[in-house]
């Protein structure tokens, strides 16, 4: 290979590592061109986490802005905020507490949410939250965390909550003491408990696991990602042909060869991604509600612009939704709740919008 081209390839390489590393903050800074404004300058810039209460209010987190709004059934904004006094974060330093993240409704105005590495639970009078108790705190202790996302409340009243870089499921009483724990294989995102089954989306694997309480892996939804696998490839095989290569004095090759497998590594990973297309398969799959009835759960299918409803077995019922801005159509679908009517509520991020759905997946009518 000629010295252009060794240069171009190292260009590339770094080029996608970078792209792949800042994809998030990248998106966000080209929103402005993609997104034109006048598509999303109402109240919710990306809203993501969605909970409702007894009364049919419903919470909304914004993960851009850290917003915390709830609205009435129609829509109506009641309050928003963006602090709780006396709240801090993991390292005991005074925050902002939204992250857009997972929450419940214990009671109308009565709120658990997650946090910056802990959880918050807090009420609201008025359009102002007072805080009620912090739990937990950053680290890879009992009853710590770092970087949870995920939160689920039992029948009980339990808390779990993913840890997402310790990887694993913490769960709390609901005074917030430690109980127990129980590891997962790869970043948890998010985590619903429907009898005696934990519901934990791996969304970084594309495919969801179910757990007994005490942590026993039972079963899988969806097909893994291989990304894992091409991540060790990148990992070990690059260093590996790189220092074998300069003990044997070939520089240039050596270059080459560890560019070569990178690139190569994340072209398989991305082409492994773009192959989760199939119906009970998922790209990113995210937030998960429980039916109604319990009997069924509807799956946020992110990078599919859909959702999938499967029984608690994991056995496909349906699939709706399409990667789109029309009606019914999704952009990166983030937390789904049923309101008192049983229709669906999706965060629709990528729209900057919420649409209501029917249990089948037809639209009703959107919340901007």
């Amino acid at each position: 290979m000629s010295r252009k081209g060794r240069v171009a390839l190292a260009v590339v390489t770094v080029l996608l590592i970078i792209g792949v590393a800042l994809r998030t903050p990248i998106r966000k800074a080209l929103r402005p061109i993609l997104d034109p404004k006048e598509n999303w300058d109402g109240r919710f810039p990306n809203p993501e986490g969605l909970c409702t209460d007894s009364k049919g209010n419903l919470y909304v987190g914004d993960q851009d802005t850290g917003d915390f709004f709830m609205l009435d059934r129609a829509g109506k904004t009641l309050a928003r905020f963006t602090t709780i006094d006396g709240y801090h974060d993991g390292q005991n330093r005074p925050s902002p507490f939204c992250r857009g993240l997972n929450m419940t409704a214990i009671e109308p105005r009565h709120i658990v949410a997650v946090a910056v590495h802990n959880v918050v639970e807090f009420t609201i009078d008025g359009d102002k939250a007072k805080l009620v108790r912090i739990i937990g705190s950053q680290g890879d202790k009992d009853g710590q965390m770092d970087g949870p996302e995920g939160l689920a409340r039992d029948t009980n009243g339990d808390l779990y909550v993913t840890d997402e870089h310790n990887r694993r499921i913490n769960i709390f009483d609901k005074s917030g003491a430690f109980l127990r724990r129980f590891p997962v294989p790869q970043d948890p995102q998010t985590v619903r408990v429907v009898g005696d089954r934990v519901y934990v989306a791996l969304n970084k694997r594309n495919y969801l696991a179910a757990y007994s309480k005490d942590g026993a892996e039972l079963f899988r939804i969806g097909t893994a990602a291989l990304f894992p696998l091409f991540s060790w490839i990148a990992a070990i095989a690059a260093p590996l042909a790189l220092a074998v290569l300069l003990i044997l004095k070939r520089r240039k090759t050596a270059f080459v060869a560890a560019g070569a497998i990178l690139l190569l590594a994340m072209l398989g990973s991305s082409i492994d991604y773009w192959h989760h297309d199939q119906p009970g398969q998922f790209r990113l799959p995210d937030f998960i509600a429980p039916s109604q009835d319990g009997k069924s759960l509807y799956i946020t299918d992110r990078g599919n612009g859909r959702i999938q409803q499967v029984d608690l077995d994991g056995r496909l019922i349906n699939c709706f939704g399409s990667y789109g801005k029309g009606p019914g159509q999704l952009r990166d679908p983030k937390d789904i709740v049923f309101d008192l009517d049983g229709n669906l509520i999706v965060a629709d991020s990528g729209n900057h919008r919420l649409q209501v759905l029917t249990p089948e997946g037809k639209h009703l009518r959107s919340i901007e």
